[in-house]
This record gives C-alpha cells, sequence and structure tokens, in this order.
C-alpha cells in the first residue's frame, strides 16, 4: 500500500518544478489508479458480507438466492439485498461498522436507507439498527424501482423529462433533419436507457411516440 499512504506531491511553476509535499489524504482526485483502489475496496466489502452468508447470519433476499446475489456498487452508490429478517439487517450494519474501521472510510449511516418488501415488521426492524425506513420506488442510477409492474401514471419521470427537453426545443429554429437528429440522439436514448431496465407499458411507448411525432 505504499502507492496509496506515501504519496507525495510536486508543483510545476514556470516550466521547473518546486519542492515536493506529502499527500495527507492518499491518492488525488482523478488518480489513473483509483478505479483499481475502489475496486479492490468493494471487493473487501463484498468478501465480508460473504463470510456474513458463510456464518449463517445474513440471508440471501429470496429474489437473489439463486445467483448469489449481496450487493451491488458503483461510485458512491451501494445497495445490499437480503432477506427482511433482524439477523441479516444486524450482519450488514456490523459488516458495515467493520469496514469503515478497517478501510478508514466514514460511512454516513443518516444517507442509508433499508426498503422492504412485503415486511408486515418493518418498522421495528428498522429501529433496532437505528437506520431510515425508505419508501418505493428506490432511485439507483437516477432509475426508479419499485416492486409492481410499471403503469402509465408511474412513468411520469420519463414522459416529464422528454416534455422539458422538448420545451427547451420548442423557440428554436431547427430544420427538419435537425429535429431528427435531436430526436434520435437525445429523446430515443432516453427511451433505449429505461427499457434496457424495464418493461415499458404499451401506453407509455405510445405516448413517447406521440411527442415525437408532435414535435416533428
Amino acid at each position: 500500500m505504499n502507492c496509496v499512504g506515501n504519496t507525495s506531491y510536486s508543483l510545476l511553476l514556470n516550466g521547473r518544478f518546486q519542492g515536493t509535499f506529502k499527500g495527507e489524504q492518499g491518492l488525488r482526485q482523478g488518480d489513473p489508479i483509483s478505479p483499481l483502489l475502489f475496486v479492490l475496496v468493494m471487493e473487501y466489502l463484498s468478501q465480508r458480507i460473504q463470510k456474513a452468508v458463510g456464518e449463517k447470519r445474513f440471508r440471501y433476499h429470496p429474489l437473489c438466492k439463486k445467483l448469489k446475489l449481496t450487493n451491488l456498487c458503483f461510485t458512491d452508490d451501494l445497495v445490499i439485498f437480503c432477506k427482511g429478517n433482524e439477523d441479516s439487517l444486524i450482519a450488514i450494519k456490523e459488516v458495515l461498522d467493520e469496514f469503515s474501521k478497517t478501510s478508514g472510510l466514514p460511512i454516513n449511516f443518516v444517507k442509508y436507507q433499508v426498503h422492504f418488501g412485503g415486511v408486515s415488521q418493518s418498522i421495528p426492524l428498522t429501529q433496532k439498527i437505528n437506520l431510515s425506513l425508505g419508501e418505493f420506488p428506490l432511485k439507483y442510477f437516477r432509475i426508479p424501482l419499485r416492486l409492481t409492474k410499471w403503469r402509465l401514471d408511474d412513468c411520469g419521470a420519463i414522459l416529464k423529462k422528454m416534455k422539458l427537453k422538448l420545451h427547451s426545443w420548442a423557440n428554436k429554429h431547427l430544420s427538419y433533419a435537425s429535429r431528427i437528429q435531436l430526436i434520435q440522439s437525445t429523446l430515443i436514448g432516453l427511451w433505449n436507457y429505461w427499457i434496457r431496465v424495464f418493461l415499458l407499458p404499451q401506453s407509455v411507448i405510445k405516448e413517447i411516440e406521440k411527442l415525437c411525432w408532435g414535435f416533428l
């Protein structure tokens, strides 16, 4: 870990390096090794969760048991899947506390939320681990996740984004080819981003097509 703990920097002034100073917070932001370091640290967290699984302290979420899926992490987003029982929640809290002490990365539990599906004792469980109770839809990568199938009323976010973009383009004197290009590069791109995750209702698809044709 010398590349992380013993970093030093030098300032370039008028084409010359002016001395060195020690980095107090490890790697600088944007350092090429940062992505690799992130992967290593998150791999350690995943292994600690798997250790809790092996010790029977952590139970898989029923829909994740076949895949043995426990968590997803990307940049500053972390989602942990488990069975909605007290032992699993306590195990998660203990793993996160241990991870924080080992890595030196403070965890802000104020931002953490627990989302339950079909669990009647959700409030007492969250009180025992001192975490707030979240509500669906849960946003991940700016996409709302929900327990049931999507309906027209649930897709207000994607339709609102498209309408806002169309409104901003309406006052511009765009040619027909330019409008087609905007639809293909922006609106259709947004549409494709959503349908990779969800099966959008046919009524939503028709509404999107209606907006596109109206702009043309």
